[in-house]
């Protein structure tokens, strides 16, 4: 038998443990305790603060591929804290095992080969980690809905339940801001905001962008002021339409 086939074997009989173990990181203490803290967060409790005086996590992944509930795994992860709209210096970085091979047409995208991954932790190790750093926060994102489509699915698998946290998507602010519509990638939207690009397509690059449009969106739209349930409700809305 060759390596690769005992290999490919070993991804398969991972594959179907975790599927047979739903729910199991729930016989942690520590886990049903951050399940128990998720499932109670409400998030009116932060909605009414001013975006000046709130908590915001922005979240950023890289995987192997665009299709969360088909296969398709986190391979780079990264949260970066923000007190308002300044960076507080807490983050968080990690590549992780995705359990299967990264396609070499997401490879050519973020860089991330199987090599760089094959002794990174798997998700499930550092799950309490990542919602232990989320808490109770605003999550911001650039298409924050792919992210979080990645991490409610193993939330959900592992701790049977999802984040309820309110989210906040740069592309929508950017709507918002300019009083254009339609579907801008980063580049695009940092470009035009004047934000650099630096470590484009890195989990943690990616993340620091973000962050920096993110704090140039709320002072175009000077936003500072209102409260975090207005900031929602206005990246639906453009200013300028």
């Amino acid at each position: 038998m060759s390596e690769e086939f005992r290999e490919m074997i070993g991804r398969i009989h991972a594959g179907f443990r975790r599927a047979l173990n739903k729910g199991a990181l729930l016989t942690e203490p520590r886990m049903r305790q951050l399940h128990d803290r998720l499932v109670n967060f409400n998030p009116n409790d932060i909605l009414h603060k001013p975006v000046g005086e709130s908590r915001f996590v922005v979240i950023d992944t890289e995987t192997t591929g665009f299709q969360a509930y088909a296969g398709d795994e986190i391979c780079s992860i990264a949260l970066i804290e923000l007190h308002g709209t300044e960076p507080t210096g807490r983050n968080f970085n990690s590549l992780v095992n995705p359990g299967r091979p990264i396609p070499q047409e997401s490879t050519d995208i973020h860089g991330i080969r199987d090599d760089d991954v094959k002794d990174a932790p798997v998700i499930e190790q550092i799950l309490i980690e990542i919602a232990g750093f989320i808490d109770e926060s605003i999550v911001i994102g650039h298409h924050i809905g792919f992210d979080l489509r990645f991490l409610n699915r193993i939330l959900q698998k592992e701790l049977l339940c999802r984040l309820k946290h309110p989210w906040l998507d740069t592309m929508l602010l950017y709507h918002a801001a300019s009083g254009r519509v339609g579907h801008y990638c980063l580049d695009e939207v940092a470009t035009s905001m004047n934000v650099g690009l630096e470590d484009r397509h890195t989990a943690i690059g990616d993340a620091r962008i973000t962050a920096t449009l993110f704090k140039a969106l709320v002072e175009r739209l000077e936003a500072t002021e209102i409260s975090i349930r207005e900031l929602v409700d206005k990246q639906f809305h453009s200013e300028f339409a």
